[in-house]
């Protein structure tokens, strides 16, 4: 007979053994099942956990031993093998009391299931006042066993053998392989507990220690820990260098031990800055609720929720990081290759005529230039200085001979500049009346004559450096029997020692402003002496993606800038010859 009223009733599992073979099988991961042996030991207070790979009669098993409380004893005070195998899914840590589940990871009752992913058998052993007792599961089977055995464990606490292992598994669980699995799942686990694992593979015959993955990039510069009224989110991110091993993402984790591999498994994080690939790191919040089968996936719940909403924050907090991080390596990219194309036009304008480029002074007598053609030494300086002031220079003799005593000596380089906390070398150079280098029989005495700074002598060299902003006065003595003489330098420690002219403007520095449709691709900026690079333009743009490139790009449009700056009522034609001349000079050097 049918009837139009409502029927309730109370869910009910058809069938208990084909329920306990779907959770057993819903954990496919052999590594995660050790894993899960390991937790159980931390949660059992154990300070040492040693895990075997070994083989026996030709076949390869397991081992998981602690030195933990063991398993929790029956009202005799035996270990209660007999709960553990007829209460699944129902662990005896969910009925702690809060102090007592601090720390304490299990709650579900499932775990010892997941040996189906690795071996035929399970063998857990824990002792009593009556000695050991063993619990036996097989795979598969339905049937549990408890009994007495003779043996003797040394480190007390409980024993778990799995094997043999599965022909699928036992490749996969290797000493290497648990090692940095372990390292990686319960990084922050290890680290708050204190324990020690180690991992003894006879078939390798390796030993190896679990220790704390360390990320190998730089740490990002966030807040560790972000509130939310179910607790404190902790948070690191680092940035991967590029030789950086491993996988990248950022993690999720629950208390320590990670759930997920990387937090865009989940729907809400499947954007930047989550899919950044150069970052790594975790995100670990302890109220989230696991997936029970698996435990490496999250339940859609209330804490979740509150992870999603504090993640706004910590989007925007690691956005803004990565813009500082890349604004300071675009600086001290841009300081490196101003440094390349300075030194390259130092080297091309040495080469031409220097009463056609005026505009920007290059120190001729720079040791960078020494050697050059079309250089000038400081002895041809000095004698066309004794020739402008109506004095006969003397004369170089035609033929080398050996030196003369001690006339001058000079220092090298003559017109510095460091940023605070770089090094300058100088060098010291004693001469005879005619200019020939001394090459023995003088002593050098350094010394500061004013400012601040650290010297260190080598005999006619020293090394200067400076902490601070400021003029650093150095001087030499060489001394040649009774002979003395003297020479001094100043040594400016400046911010930006590029865009520090010596008696003159200098080369330009170079800053970059992005202008987006606009045609030009550079422009002269006199008030600041600065080259200012469009970074919005397409051949700017086309230029970064090789190093190389870029620095003959930047090249081209600082020749551009002193042609048109020194040569400023040239017709076109002559512009592109001089545009020419500069370019030949720089590219190899560029």
């Amino acid at each position: 007979m049918t009837t139009s009223a409502a029927a309730t009733g109370t869910l009910k599992i058809g069938d208990q053994w084909n329920a306990i073979t779907i959770i057993a099988h819903s954990q496919t991961h052999p590594l995660k099942a050790i894993c899960e042996f390991t937790e159980n030991a931390i949660d059992a207070g154990a300070a040492h956990v040693r895990i075997t790979r070994r083989r026996s009669a030709g076949k390869t098993y397991l081992e998981v031993a602690d030195d933990g409380r063991g398993v929790a004893a029956d009202a005799e005070g035996e270990p209660d093998f007999g709960r553990i195998a007829t209460h699944l899914c129902d662990s005896m840590k969910r009925h702690l009391d809060a102090a007592q589940r601090r720390g304490v990871h299990g709650e579900f009752g499932i775990g010892l299931l997941s040996f189906w992913s690795l071996g035929e058998e399970l063998r857990m052993v824990s002792g009593g006042p009556a000695g050991l007792r063993e619990l036996r599961l097989v795979r598969g089977e339905r049937r549990y066993e408890i009994r007495p055995v003779r043996s003797r464990m040394v480190t007390g606490g409980t024993r778990v053998v799995v094997g043999p292992l599965l022909e699928a598994t036992k490749n996969i669980v290797t000493g290497e392989k648990v090692t940095r699995y372990l390292s990686a799942e319960l990084r922050d686990r290890i680290r708050r507990s204190g324990v020690t694992i180690e991992v003894l593979d006879s078939v390798a015959r390796k030993q190896l220690a679990v220790v704390p993955r360390e990320f190998d990039g730089d740490r990002l510069e966030i807040p560790r820990r972000y509130q939310t009224p179910l607790g404190d989110i902790n948070v690191e991110v680092y940035v991967r260098g590029e030789q950086a091993g491993g996988e990248p993402g950022i993690a999720v984790c629950k208390d320590g031990t990670r759930v997920l591999k990387d937090v865009t498994e989940l729907l809400p994080f499947q954007h930047a800055p989550w899919t950044d690939r150069r970052l790594e790191g975790l995100v670990d919040f302890e109220p989230l609720t696991l997936a029970p089968g698996t435990r490496s996936g999250i339940v859609p719940d209330a804490a979740l929720d509150t992870l999603v909403e504090a993640s706004a924050a910590i989007e925007e907090d690691i956005r803004e990081a990565l813009a500082a991080r890349e604004q300071a390596e675009a600086e001290r990219a841009s300081r490196q290759l101003l440094k390349q194309v300075h030194k390259a036009f130092a080297s091309a304008l040495s080469d031409l005529p220097a009463e056609d480029y005026l505009f920007f002074d290059i120190p001729k007598s720079a040791p960078a230039l020494q050697g050059r053609p079309g250089v000038a030494g400081d002895v041809a300086a000095q004698g066309e200085g004794k020739a402008r002031k109506g004095v006969a220079a003397e004369p170089r003799p035609l033929l080398s001979a050996d030196p003369g005593p001690l006339a001058s000596v000079r220092i090298s380089p003559r017109t510095p500049r460091r940023q605070p906390g770089d090094s300058c070398l100088f060098t010291a150079t004693a001469r005879d009346a005619v200019e020939i280098p001394l090459a023995g029989g003088v002593a050098f005495t350094w010394r500061i004559v004013s400012g601040s700074a650290a010297i260190a002598t080598d005999g006619r060299s020293c090394r200067v450096v400076s902490s601070s902003v400021g003029i650093v006065t150095v001087g030499v003595t060489a001394r040649q029997g009774e002979i003395e003489v003297a020479d001094r330098v100043e040594l400016k420690f400046v911010e930006d020692p590029l865009a520090d002219a010596a008696g003159g403007r200098g080369l330009p520095g170079y800053r970059l402003e992005a202008e987006h449709g606009q045609p030009w691709r550079s422009r002269y900026d006199a008030a600041r002496n600065e080259i200012v690079i469009n970074s919005a333009h397409r051949d700017f743009l086309a230029s970064r993606h090789a190093a190389a490139k870029h620095r003959r790009y930047i090249g081209k449009l600082y020749a551009k800038e002193v042609v048109l700056t020194n040569f400023p009522h040239e017709s076109p034609a002559e512009v592109m010859e001089r545009l020419i001349e500069v370019t030949l000079r720089t590219e190899d050097a560029l």
